[in-house]
This record gives C-alpha cells, structure tokens and sequence, in this order.
C-alpha cells in the first residue's frame, strides 16, 4: 500500500500533473510574452491534445510527435543520465578524499591530504565559476561537431557547479560526522579508509551511508539544473534535441513545436526525478515520507 501511494504521488501528480501544468503554465506565458492572438491559444491547445493523444496528425516542421519523442530521448536523455551520474561520481571521490584526510589530519597530525583537498576545492570552484559556453568553444575546438556525449556531460557538470555544489553538500554533510561518536567508534575497528570511493565496510563508506539519507533528496532537487544544463548544450552543439527544439520553436513562433518540446522537456525532467526518488523510497521509505 504504501508502494503504491508512492507511485500515486510521483508518477501522476509530481510526473503527469507536473508536466501537463507546466507545459500549459509556460506555452501561456511565452503567448502572452509576444501578444500572441486569441486563435494562437486554441491552436496550442489543439496542438497539445493531438500530441498527447498520439494522434497521426499532430505534426512540428515535418515531424510526427513520435519522431519528436524519439529525438528528445535520443539526445537528452542520455545526456541528462550520464550528467548526473558524474556528478555523483565526482562527490563521492572528492568527498571521501576530504573526509579521509580530515580523518588523518585530526587523528595522526598529517595534513599533506588535507591540503592537497583544499587546493583542489580552490581549482574546483574557479572551474564552477567558468561559463558553460567557454567550455563548449574548447570541446568545439578540440573535437569539432564530433563532440563525444561524455565529454559534452563532463564539461555540464564541471563548468558551472553543478559537481562542485554537489562536493560541498556531501563533502559538508560527511565531515560533519568525523568527531561524532559513532564515527569515532566506527574508526577504532581496523577497517580501511576507503581514501578515493565510499566502499562499503571502509572508513568514507560508513560516513556516506550516513550522508545517504540526505544525499539522495539533494540529488532529486538537482535534476531540473542538471536537464537545464543539458538543454543548453545541445543548443550549444546544435543537436536534433529538445534544446534545438525550443530554440527553433520561439525563433519561429512554431505553437506546435514549442508545446511539444516543452511537454518532453518536464516528462524527461519528470522521469529522472522519479528514478532518483524511487531509490531514495525503497532504501529508506521512513526518510522519504520525512522529505515530502
């Protein structure tokens, strides 16, 4: 029962509910923004039924709906899924880094790894305060238009800070553990430290199983920055995505093609967050009720 009231929740009111409202709430503002006519209205309501419905007929400069569906998920959400899972790696191995050597640095006076992880948060919040852009002008440079999607997720994620806000959160939240007693206990059975990744039974594995309960929900807030971050690179990079979509839609005055892109754009949005949560639920439900 309480599986399925997740599901309710998640699935048709913060995923179906979420995504109908804000395709209407957005298309409407964009309409009134460029003092659209009233039969501009209809024709975006029109547009959207058709699309949701699947109809044959609902048609975007050439492109059924399910083309348009196939070509987001083709290109963003690869994009979006890669992005997220190196910002997790990224904390995890920098947070168990400072962890570890603040473990070090407390317990046995040796600072060498304590400072070696704040020159690297110094470098990591320069690169977090590098525009997006620039770095795509480096990846374009480097690899042409035959930009590897890794890469492309690698500088999302690097520029901008989307992975050094996620290092300071798990980074804060496991080095707050380091004194408490549990921790302390924990320490004094021999275990490895697990300098570089939280392995399960070392030292930083015990401190992010700890951390885990409020890593995940972080993580869930973070997809919309994180499908915001991907949108723009595939508008960077002119890829057949929903960020192209978008663009050519407003650019064009395109009702139809907007609505459509933007209707994926939160379904795509809606679907990662749903992942992240569901994990969340099924490891620890009672924080997940918390959390709502």
């Amino acid at each position: 029962m309480r599986f399925f009231r997740f599901l309710v929740r998640e699935l048709l009111f913060h995923g179906i509910f979420f995504a109908v409202a804000g395709t209407v709430a957005l298309s409407a503002l964009y309409l009134l923004s460029i003092g659209a006519p009233a039969e501009s209205y209809m024709d975006a309501v029109k547009s959207f039924v058709l699309f949701i419905t699947g109809s044959a007929n609902s048609k975007t400069v050439g492109f059924t709906s399910g083309q348009i569906i196939v070509a987001g998920a083709i290109q963003t959400f690869p994009l979006a899924i890669i992005s997220l899972g190196l910002i997790i790696l990224i904390s995890l191995v920098c947070s168990s880094y400072a962890v570890t050597s603040r473990y070090m640095a407390v317990t046995f006076a040796k600072k060498t790894g304590e400072t070696l992880e704040k020159i690297w948060s110094y470098v990591a919040s320069i690169l977090a305060a590098i525009p997006l852009f620039i770095g795509f002008w480096v990846a374009y440079v480097l690899f042409g238009n035959g930009v590897p999607l890794v890469f492309i997720s690698f500088v999302t994620v690097i520029l901008g800070g989307l992975s050094w806000d996620a290092t300071n959160f798990l980074k804060t939240d496991m080095l707050s553990q380091v004194n408490q007693t549990h921790a302390i206990v924990f320490s004094t059975l021999g275990r490895n430290m697990g300098k570089f990744f939280p392995m399960p039974g070392t030292y930083s594995g015990y401190s992010f199983q700890s951390s885990l309960p409020r890593y995940i929900p972080y993580l869930a807030g973070k997809v919309p920055a994180i499908i915001g971050s991907v949108t723009i690179a595939e508008i960077a990079y002119s890829f057949p995505g929903l960020g192209s979509n978008l663009i050519d839609a407003l650019v064009q005055t395109n009702t139809d093609l907007l609505v459509t892109s933007v209707f994926v754009l939160l379904c795509i949005n809606a679907i990662v967050s749903f992942l992240v949560k569901t994990i969340l639920f099924l490891i620890y439900p009672r924080v997940y009720e918390k959390a709502i």
